[in-house]
């Protein structure tokens, strides 16, 4: 995955959505030319490209402060940028652990979190923590000790769940006092992680046997197991419409689960290598992004149709195929 040069490429553009109007943006993280691509929701394209660091990923926004935090995964980099919405400038840039992957903030304690997933030492892997960051100061303030490889985490009810890719299991952090209260174990690698605040349900990604795990929020044990298709990636939630959505990278499509009794009811053909997955609970789409193909499905949750295509500038500067990885909504 190393890369080659800065070089930020225009982005090419699309297919037009027949969605209605809706004043929101899509920020997509493109790995290999270690930029940000905006998407105007409304026009359904590429409006503008900001520079982040070296092989950005999994990204996260405060909307309240207008700021969007992107984790830089390189090892060479391992930081984390912040990006202000307003002038799309970053202004800050936190140096956090080793080879990250993601980020969860917690905005009304004014803190995130980093998950410090890949240092690779004589083919062992030696991370296991989580860099607790200060948004007001953009400092490191201390370090959580969970799994090997922590991936993917979110929040519901003052507890973070945090996916451990290395040693199998999800790590549960109290957020009052950033203390372990629990580590759960999983059958294969855990990868994206998702929750549904109104079932208090934590849904995670058993990437390798091709599954969601279930777990209840309330009790932190597992209630059931969802079969999904090869290479499950990340979800996205939508509380309000009972359904979750799960990329399914090595069949280039997205699983929609029924929330109300965590069966896969249908499958939706995207782009090649869908991994990064968002969803607009106000206007109804969900975006996809293809790794492989370097493009941004759009998709019509009413009718489960992919209603859009956005095509991504491709990063001919890097040796690494495919692109865009991490995607979030604002």
């Amino acid at each position: 995955m190393k890369l080659k040069g800065l070089m930020i490429y225009a982005a090419m553009i699309i297919v037009l959505s027949p969605f209605a109007a809706h004043a929101g943006k899509v920020y997509v993280s493109n790995s290999g030319n270690n930029t940000v691509s905006v998407i105007d929701t409304a026009k359904n394209e590429v409006v503008m490209t900001i520079r982040a660091g070296v092989w950005p990923a999994g990204m996260a926004i405060d909307s309240a402060s207008k700021k969007l935090y992107v984790v830089n995964s390189s090892p060479g980099d391992s930081t984390v940028s912040v990006i202000d919405l307003a002038s799309n400038e970053t202004v800050g840039k936190i140096k956090v652990g080793i080879g990250p992957m993601s980020v969860a903030l917690n905005p009304s304690a004014g803190i995130g979190y980093a998950a410090d997933t890949e240092n690779m030492v004589d083919g062992k892997n030696l991370n296991k923590t989580l860099s607790v960051l200060d948004l007001k100061t953009n400092t490191v303030k201390g370090k959580i000790e969970v799994g090997v490889g922590p991936f993917d985490m979110k929040i519901i009810d003052n507890k973070l769940y945090i996916s451990n890719s290395g040693d199998w299991t999800v790590s549960v952090v109290n957020t009052a006092d950033n203390k372990v209260i629990d580590t759960i174990k999983t059958i294969d690698t855990p990868l994206g992680v998702a929750v549904d605040q109104n079932k208090k349900k934590v849904y995670v990604a058993i990437h390798g046997k091709g599954k969601v795990m279930v777990l209840d929020a309330k009790s932190n044990k597992e209630t059931g197991t969802i079969d999904i298709g090869k290479a499950a990636w990340y979800i996205a939630v939508n509380p309000a419409k009972n359904r979750a959505y799960v990329t399914i990278r090595e069949e280039n499509a997205v699983a929609v689960v029924d929330t109300n009794t965590d069966k896969v009811i249908e499958k939706i053909n995207v782009g090649k290598e869908p991994i990064g997955i968002a969803i607009d609970s106000e206007s109804g789409k969900l975006y996809v992004v293809n790794h492989g193909d370097v493009s941004v499905s759009v998709i019509d949750t009413a009718s489960n149709k992919v209603a859009g295509t956005v095509k991504l500038a491709p990063s001919t500067d890097s040796t690494y195929s495919g692109s865009p990885w991490g995607i979030a909504v604002n």
